[in-house]
């Protein structure tokens, strides 16, 4: 019997899809490469990134290759997803942000964004990527409630967090030792319902 079958392979969706979410005014998220390491290293250890990361010992290009195999799995498991952070005009690295410790259950995770080159910081890059992240999160990942922890003194990145709509819920007083003092971690978060009345239509 001879059955002549016709398969189209070529499906588009019959609904108007928005705008991608790996993609914001000034950046585009991608997936993290091996590739992306000498340009993670270019900065890595300066003392004021580790100031910010509060990781005070600098790390070995080994140690940042193993980080980068271990979130590729971590990826394909589903428990985070991290990406590259790239200037949509110049194509220029800038760093890397990802949605960590997702618990499918209860629908949360943790955001971080790093902005690695002091010269690209303020610049608008790190409010471009938390909204696009926002945007997988709740649009992608049907998140329930993202949350994230900033010290004290990184006032830029508390501004950065509170414009796109993260409140203060907690305070870890003075639970971080950093350049010889005690500093306060501050934890913040969003839930869908906040964000879907910030950027309703």
């Amino acid at each position: 019997m001879n059955i002549n079958l016709k398969i189209n392979i070529n499906f588009m969706p019959s609904f108007e899809i928005s705008d991608s979410p790996f993609e914001g005014k000034q950046v585009k998220l991608r997936a993290l490469e091996l590739t992306d390491l000498p340009q993670i290293m270019k900065h890595w250890n300066t003392y004021e990134t580790r100031i910010g990361l509060g990781r005070y010992i600098p790390e070995s290009i080994e140690q940042r290759e193993e980080w980068i195999k271990k979130v590729t799995k971590e990826n394909q498991s589903g428990k985070s997803y991290t990406f590259t952070i790239i200037d949509k005009q110049t194509e220029e690295f800038l760093g890397t942000c990802a949605l960590q410790r997702i618990n499918p259950v209860s629908r949360n995770a943790s955001l971080s964004v790093v902005i690695l080159n002091p010269e690209n910081q303020n610049q608008g890059f790190g409010t471009d990527t938390v909204n696009s992240l926002l945007k997988i999160g709740f649009d992608v990942l049907n998140l329930h409630r993202i949350e994230l922890h900033v010290f004290e003194f990184l006032k830029s990145g508390i501004h950065v967090y509170e414009k796109a709509g993260f409140k203060k819920t907690g305070v870890r007083r003075k639970s971080s030792f950093i350049a010889g003092k005690y500093y306060d971690d501050i934890i913040m978060d969003i839930l869908e319902e906040e964000y879907r009345e910030m950027n309703k239509l």
